[in-house]
């Protein structure tokens, strides 16, 4: 029966009558601005989230390699859809010339597939040696690069967050670490940093590094803790963009 049909669907007002409920396992801003761009109801909003993560609870409290200084470094972002590009540039202009010359058993994680494809084409580009471990990658692949990476022939190993979150891979021989972005997950943190431990080199000489932009606060939240986090995001003249946790 039409008749039964109320005005305010006709007139295209569902959405201010509707209840949206939205369930994730973690803060994400992606969600957050989907959340807050379709919740209009004239009943309004309502988030609940988690407790607010202390040092004990964030991931950093996870690894378990000794003495391992751990580097966060804040990249300069002008905005928050130019961040990948910034990113990129920050890589290329601070970190790759250290890659170039000291490249060897050097792990890159990127959380992201897109920013995996603008980095690989980027090493491609200045000719390095390197292996890629990805979620389209076949075992046979996936094992002949870990291998060549352990033995030293690949110095360069690129590994994706959707490789580690549907396979958990543990790669062994990495020396140094250099995390492209946050991970959206806090325990990948803890599970790619303690790979660092599968070797039997002195821990003094290796290294993990960790880019992160100002747009990433829940995630680094969640890696860091509250108040780290909080410090860590401060902007202005005299503040510093380099951190340094020590396990």
């Amino acid at each position: 029966d039409f008749s039964r049909v109320r005005e305010y669907l006709l007139a295209g007002q569902a959405k201010h009558w509707r209840q949206l409920i939205v369930s994730t396992k973690f803060t994400d801003p992606n969600i957050v601005s989907t959340f807050k761009r379709h919740a209009v109801s004239v009943e309004g909003m309502m988030k609940v989230s988690q407790r607010v993560l202390t040092v004990d609870d964030a991931a950093l409290s996870e690894v378990l390699v000794p003495t391992l200084k751990q580097v966060f470094q804040r990249i300069p972002c002008t905005s928050f859809s130019t961040q990948g590009e910034d990113r990129l540039v920050y890589f290329e202009k601070h970190l790759l010339p250290q890659i170039q010359r000291t490249t060897t058993h050097t792990m890159i994680f990127v959380p992201s597939y897109f920013e995996f494809i603008s980095l690989r084409n980027l090493l491609l580009q200045k000719e390095l040696i390197f292996v890629s471990v990805t979620e389209y990658a076949r075992v046979s692949e996936v094992s002949r690069g870990r291998a060549r990476f352990l033995q030293g022939r690949k110095p360069l190993l690129l590994y994706t967050g959707r490789a580690h979150y549907y396979n958990r891979h543990v790669i062994k021989g990495v020396q140094h670490l250099i995390m492209y972005g946050l991970p959206e997950h806090p325990e990948f943190y803890s599970e790619i940093v303690n790979m660092i431990g599968n070797n039997d080199n002195d821990t003094a000489m290796n290294s993990c590094l960790t880019l992160f932009s100002p747009y990433e606060a829940h995630a680094l939240e969640r890696i860091c803790g509250k108040s780290n986090c909080q410090r860590m995001l401060q902007k202005g003249k005299d503040k510093k963009s380099t951190f340094i946790f020590i396990s």
